[in-house]
Parts: C-alpha cells; structure tokens; sequence
C-alpha cells in the first residue's frame, strides 16, 4: 500500500521592490493558488504554506523567507514549490540549479507557471536537466577564468593580499595605470625579529624531530607567535610547510619538478637569492573549513622577497613531516570524562585535560585524571597545578549540579519563588481592572441617564448637562488607557508564569532521569548551571547560577581522594 504524503505544498512570491501594480506579490499567490486547486484538489488554507519576500532581489538567495522555506524543505514539511515565474526564485543559474539539487535530494517537485516548468512530469524533468548542463557550463567557465587570472597573477610574484605570513609585512611597491585607474602592486617586506623566530622554529624541528617537542621547547623559552599567545602544533606545521620562507633555488627548482607544480619563471631565476611565492595552495568552500590542495595543483613563482631558508633545508623539513604523518598527536580513545573541555586550571586559566591510567576501579572502570594543558606542554615548567582525581572530580560536580536543580534547590526556589511573584502581582492586577470597569460602567450608564433627560429639561440647563457629560466621557477615556495597560502587563505576568512553570517542571525531569541523560547531554547542564568551575589540583570552585548572589556564587568543594598524582 503505498505510504501518504502528508507534507504541504509551498508557494513561493518576490518582488524586488513594491509597485502596487504589475506582477504584485498577491497577483502571484493568486494564480499559484488556482494552479494548486486544479493540479492537486486540496485546501488552499490547510494544505498550503505562502512565502513571500517583497523588497529582495533575485540575484542572489539571501532572502528571509527564502531561506526559511528551505529551512521547511529540508525539515520535510514540503512536497511541492510552485512560483509565478522562474526568476521569481533566482536570476542566477547556478543559485537556481543549487536548488533544484536540494529539491531532488528531498523529493521535492518544482513547479513554475510562466515557463510551465512541472518537475512532476517527464518534460519538466528533462528542461532540469538541460538547466543543470548550462550551469555545469557555466560553473567550468567562471573555474577556467579564475585559473587564468590567477596564472597572470603568479606570474608578477607579488603579494595578492590577505593575513601576511610570520616574518613579512606588505609593502607598496609601484601604481600602475590601466584605462585610466590606478592600481597598487605590493610586495613581502621582512620583519626582522619574526624572521628570526622562524630560523630557530625550522632549525629546533630538524633538531628535535618532533612537533611536539618543537612546541613545548618553545613554550618552556617563552617564544610566542606574533599575536602573543603560545604556539600550536597545528600553527607550527603550518609555518614549517609553507614554501614563501624558502630561497628559489636549484634544490627547489628540482623539487617543483619532480612534483608536478606549475612554475612560471624561467630557471636562471633560481638564483637563490629571492623567495617563493605558492598560489592555488587551499580550497575555501564557504561555511566549511579550509583544506589544503596537494602540491600538484600549486602555481609558483618567483618572489619579490628574500628567502630566509635554503631549498635544501625546507625540502628535508617536508620529508620529516611526512615521516612523521603517521605518528600524529591523538586524543585518549576512551573519553568518559565529563568535566573535559569545562574545567580549567586555576593557576593559569588552561583547560584541565584527561589522561588515561593504566589502573581500574573495582567497578572495571578506568582511572584518569585531569592535567593542566599548559603543564603537560611545558614539561611542568610554566604551570605546577596537581593533577586531579578524574573520577572523584566528575562525582563531586555532577552531584552538586543535581543537588542545584532538585526541588529544594537554591536554583530552583528563586524560579519558583519568580512564579509565586508573579501569581500576587496578577492578583493585584486583577483587583485594579476590576475596580475600573465598574467605575467605567458606572459612568457609561452616568451618561446614558444624562442624555435622556435633555429631552426634559428647560433650554437654559442644557449647557451644564452637556458639560457633565463631557467630563465623564474625559473620565472614561483615562480609564479605558490604564485598563489597555494593565491588560498587557497581565498578558505578560501570565506568560513570565507560564516559562516559570515550563522551567520547573523541565527541572523536575532532569532531576528525576538525571543519571540517564548522556555525556554531551550532562556537559551541555553543566555548562549552564555553572558558567565556570576551577581547580587546583586538591579544591574546586564553582560558579553556580542558582546562589542569591549571583557575582560572589563561588562555592568551594574538596572532592575525596582529589590529590591524586
């Protein structure tokens, strides 16, 4: 039997600016609409979902209401995207054929009346893909011309911007003129003292034979990159592969060669004397992290700078590296470690990491104990914190972050007490809007009784009586405001009750299945009950959300057994 699709269909209207006339945003709903009815028989005000983005443009995707029906398609609430017009979703192909990847992906049929474009039949199918081929097309083009320009570019062996490396600045070099416009050309200028860093960095590497051992050397000399802060291994590795501090020499020239990279410059300018310059070296796909080409895909040239290094010694820093690939620094395998990545060391703010035993509780659980990072770095010369006892250390806090959020805890009086609050502020609230519509009530029919004996009265009495109306219609109008006023503060007061209540009551199961709950899950508590916990190796302090006073909430806690070694 086959299985019904209880998705919505969505309708999808833009317009670049409001006209009031034209191809107006309810002029598309409408005939999308009609569509919908004849293709489907549904109900338009059940089954259907409307977006609609008036002020944007179509050359791109960054619209809010756009980017909210993918959002739902993705959350497979849609089955169909109808729009008036093609264009109406993008005026570029390849934001186009984006979409209907995303839309093929989730089962999602396209429907465009103007094109008549129905992805739910044969002919509609087959125009996607001549629509895919063209941005194929045009995807390889714009690749090409990019590979071109930066092929010229290599050529002048100028710096193209961005984050200089460790050792250099930009330096304007020449204007030159094209049409008319002036552009500047820049080059790598050296920063004498950093240089020197990355002459010690390589010559400590081929020393030490270790990235590891690299860092802690120089964190025990107190040697730091350019922005002040201890170097990583990832940092170090990064500076030791890149070719910008190596002489363009023959050993390079050779190198180049028996890798496969392009290399524009002849090779009598392998002098020896300037540096590299290495274009194309990393992929940047935007929202994910960069990734290094492999060397083949390189373009080199021959620099504007000085090299600092000779081809020989950068060569056999690579081949170091690579012998080192497989002995790459790796986490503990078995991390049941609740505190890691929360605690940190009290003596120099470095996060406290697990490290494994080789010994078991009578349970059959492994001991490990937590490290101050910057210890462990430095071969304890930079920080002396003691290690911590892990498994009495995890015990201690997660039972205190029990204990905070238990019915009778601090945290979770204050919010009840919040409620209770709230509960006597409706209360007087109620009271008050009660007093003033008897009052209005009262002066309404005042009024009423007023203008029935107009009818009665002698001529010359009129004009009081119209007066008296008048002032108790002033009246009511300063009535009717404040009853608006304390209507919506009493909408408030009921919503600030009913979060409280939502609260206390999420509180109560967690408290209740708290041993169930995951790691993650119990990380993720601790980190909002208690936006910091320090330790010395023998105390704990934690800052805990639930105590009266919130900036001196520091509590104290001495774990048995915590002076472990």
């Amino acid at each position: 039997m086959e299985k019904k699709d209880n998705r919505k269909r969505a309708i999808y209207s833009r317009k670049s600016k409001y006209t009031g006339k034209g191809e107006s945003i309810e002029n598309q709903i409408e005939m999308c609409k009609k569509h919908l009815q004849m293709k489907f028989d549904i109900d338009i005000e059940n089954d259907v979902i409307i977006y609609e983005d008036e002020g944007y443009t179509g050359a791109n995707t960054n619209r809010p209401q756009f980017q909210k029906m993918i959002r739902d398609i993705k959350e497979k609430k849609i089955s169909t995207v109808i729009c008036y017009k093609l264009d109406r979703i993008s005026r570029n192909v390849l934001d186009f054929c984006t979409l209907k990847d995303e839309l093929t992906e989730y089962d999602v049929s396209f429907i465009s009346l103007k094109e008549d474009f129905d992805t739910s039949t044969p002919m509609g199918v087959a125009m996607l893909m001549i629509c895919s081929v063209f941005a194929q097309l045009e995807r390889d083009t714009i690749a090409e011309r990019i590979r071109d320009n930066m092929t010229e570019l290599a050529k002048t062996g100028r710096w193209l911007g961005g984050i200089t490396p460790t050792g250099f600045k930009s330096e304007k070099i020449e204007k030159i003129t094209i049409d008319g416009k002036s552009k500047s050309l820049y080059k790598l200028a050296p920063i004498d003292e950093e240089q020197e860093k990355i002459i010690l960095i390589d010559d400590k590497f081929l020393e030490l034979k270790s990235l590891t051992k690299l860092e802690t050397y120089l964190i025990q000399n107190d040697i730091k990159s350019k922005t002040g802060v201890n170097y990583t291994r990832f940092a170090l590795k990064h500076i030791l592969k890149n070719p910008v501090y190596a002489c363009a020499d023959i050993d390079m020239l050779e190198y180049f060669r028996k890798n496969n990279v392009e290399v524009f410059a002849d090779d009598k300018d392998f002098d020896g004397k300037h540096g590299i310059m290495a274009y194309n070296k990393t992929l940047q796909t935007h929202g994910k992290a960069t990734k290094n080409r492999s060397i083949d895909q390189w373009i080199v040239a021959i620099g504007k700078h000085k090299g600092i290094i000779s081809g020989k010694k950068w060569i056999a820093i690579q081949e170091l590296l690579d012998s080192n690939s497989n002995n790459r620094y790796r986490k503990p395998q078995t991390n049941t470690s609740i505190l890691s990545g929360i605690i940190r060391c009290s003596s120099c703010n470095s996060f406290m990491r697990p490290k494994l035993d080789n010994t078991y509780t009578d349970d059959g659980i492994r001991k490990f104990r937590y490290m101050c990072e910057l210890k462990e770095k430095s071969l304890r010369q930079k920080c002396s914190c003691k290690n911590l006892n892990g498994l009495e250390a995890d015990k201690v806090v997660l039972e205190k972050i029990k204990e905070i959020i238990k019915p009778d805890g601090e945290l979770y009086k204050i919010i009840k007490e919040l409620a209770l609050g709230n509960f006597v502020e409706a209360d007087e609230t109620y009271n008050e809007l009660k007093t003033l519509k008897s009052t209005l009530k009262q002066n309404e029919e005042a009024i009423k009784s007023l203008i029935e004996k107009l009818a009665l009265i002698p001529v010359d009495l009129i004009e009081d009586i119209t007066k008296e109306i008048k002032a108790l219609k002033e009246k009511n109008s300063v009535i009717e405001k404040r009853i608006r006023e304390l209507s919506n503060e009493k909408t408030n007061t009921i919503n600030d009750e009913e979060s409280a209540k939502i609260v206390l009551n999420l509180f109560d199961i967690v408290h209740e299945r708290f041993d169930e709950l995951d790691l993650s899950t119990k990380r993720t508590l601790i980190k909002l009950v208690a936006p910091s916990i320090f330790s010395d190796g023998e105390n704990i302090t934690i800052s805990l959300l639930g105590t009266r006073d919130i900036k001196n909430s520091e509590i104290e806690i001495i774990p048995q057994g915590a002076n472990y070694k």
